[in-house]
């Protein structure tokens, strides 16, 4: 018999194992923590001068975000849980479908302003402090909301799923501040903006609780997006790559045709919104998306904070 595999897996994990079993607690969890972080080097580390930050690197998920106003995926109020048939979009469905791609970024569009004012929170905090005072070396995160970057920024921070702060093209790697692409937005799309500002009058974009925001209409995702019952997005527009738009033939020559054999199109109309007809220019999230892999100049970074361990 064959088995499929639902991915994104969204069905409940098994219980975890929690070593020590007397962190099972509150508690206990920070006095096993807390002798973890302050035991002696192993045997065969003694009189080796490694410096004692240098053998912890902590590894996060979006559980630590819940408390800035975020959602996660497994938790109990987590995407997940409230939405049994949630997909999120993958890869190739952003890359291949213009109309993938309108509703992606009306409901990015919606969703950012939320996401951009979000907070550090004491999780963050206290994980500064750690990397402050020499019992962590660095955080490899697979949060995309860059919180630890501004909790704790002389604490080397890896995102392993890229972040949000920014687009990319994936023609040419330009990368756009999520700020000013944010402004490009509202400028291609004044209705979209207009229902922008009526949500935020509102309230539905002033509170970080999850269960406030779903009670007024705004479910905000992990990654940014939100939930919009009954919206139509075909008339939302979005911009094309302005580095392709500027340099097209110098492009078109190192790229004449894509991996598919396709020839490389890039147009804009005259506000410079993307063509539907294009398939090079094409500005995306600059976070790893369900299906595509994890960018290949990321990994060295983690390999080298754990060769120290």
């Amino acid at each position: 018999m064959n088995h499929r595999m639902r991915i994104p897996f969204t069905a409940p994990f098994a219980a975890p194992t929690i070593l020590p079993a007397s962190a099972a607690t509150v508690a206990g969890a920070i006095d096993a923590l807390a002798g973890f972080l302050a035991a002696p080097s192993p045997p065969l580390l003694r009189g080796i001068d490694l410096g004692r930050n240098e053998q912890t690197v902590l590894l996060t998920g979006a559980g630590i975000s819940v408390a800035s106003g975020l959602s996660d995926y497994r938790g109990e109020k987590g995407t997940y849980r409230r939405k049994a048939g949630y997909r999120p979009i993958f890869f190739h469905e952003f890359t291949t479908q213009h109309a993938a791609r309108q509703r992606y970024w009306a409901r990015s569009f919606i969703g950012w302003p939320t996401m951009g004012r979000s907070q550090p929170n004491i999780t963050h905090d206290a994980i500064g402090q750690l990397g402050a005072k020499g019992f962590i070396s660095a955080v490899v995160t697979q949060n995309v909301d860059s919180l630890h970057r501004r909790a704790h920024p002389r604490l080397p921070v890896v995102e392993l799923h890229g972040d949000l702060r920014s687009v990319v093209c994936v023609t040419c790697a330009h990368r756009i501040p999520r700020d000013q692409f944010q402004e490009t937005l509202a400028a291609l799309n004044p209705a979209w903006a207009d229902f922008f500002r009526q949500l935020a009058r509102s309230g539905a974009l002033e509170t970080d609780d999850v269960e406030q925001q779903r009670q007024r209409g705004l479910k905000l995702n992990p990654d940014g997006d939100v939930d919009l019952p009954g919206a139509h997005y075909s008339d939302f527009r979005y911009p094309a790559c302005p580095r392709c738009l500027e340099s097209p033939l110098p492009l078109l020559r190192r790229r004449r045709r894509r991996p598919d054999g396709s020839a490389a199109i890039v147009e804009a109309d005259a506000d410079g919104a993307l063509a539907p007809a294009s398939n090079a220019g094409i500005l995306k999230p600059a976070v790893v998306m369900f299906g595509q892999s994890v960018d290949e100049e990321v990994l060295p970074h983690v390999a080298a904070r754990l060769s120290t361990l």
